[in-house]
């Protein structure tokens, strides 16, 4: 049987927002310190262009785990929406000092530069995010250095 976070995410991909948003509210109820779980709440409020509610449930989000490169992505793109295109720059840029191998603050961060006309920015970051794309395309599966410890340290404490 699947969990109640496990059928939020269901109703995320079928796009059921309405249900998605019941569920998420349900399953926070019970593990309120859950970042993740806010930022998907914040996506589904998004999607039903609830834009307010769904900022705080990013910002909650992040009260959390001040590291969630998902928010600051999801923040930015708000504000890009809302038309607030530096405070988006800052949010991206943000998320890509967390994280630099994520591709999808590149690629946002790309756009927002083409709307400032700063192409020569634009150009950097497309370019930075296709070349993460394809590099998780080709690499799935790819593992980091700290995974590796980690993987190689429980196999000597076996």
């Amino acid at each position: 049987m699947k969990s109640l976070y496990e059928r939020a995410l269901d109703h995320l991909e079928a796009r059921d927002y309405d249900e998605a948003e019941t569920t998420l509210k349900e399953y926070l109820s019970k593990n309120p310190a859950d970042a993740m779980a806010y930022n998907k709440l914040g996506v589904a409020l998004a999607k039903k262009l609830h834009r307010n509610e769904a900022k705080q449930c990013f910002k909650e989000a992040l009260n959390h785990d001040s590291r969630l490169v998902h928010a600051l992505n999801n923040l930015g793109n708000i504000a890009q929406e809302e038309g607030n295109l530096e405070q988006a720059v800052a949010y991206y840029q943000k998320a890509i000092h967390i994280d630099p191998d994520y591709s999808l603050p590149h690629n946002n961060l790309s756009v927002v530069y083409k709307q400032l006309h700063r192409y020569g920015d634009f150009i950097r970051e497309i370019r930075t995010a296709k070349r993460l794309e394809n590099k998780k395309a080709l690499n799935p599966k790819e593992q980091t250095f700290t995974s590796w410890l980690k993987e190689l340290w429980s196999k000597r404490r076996k």
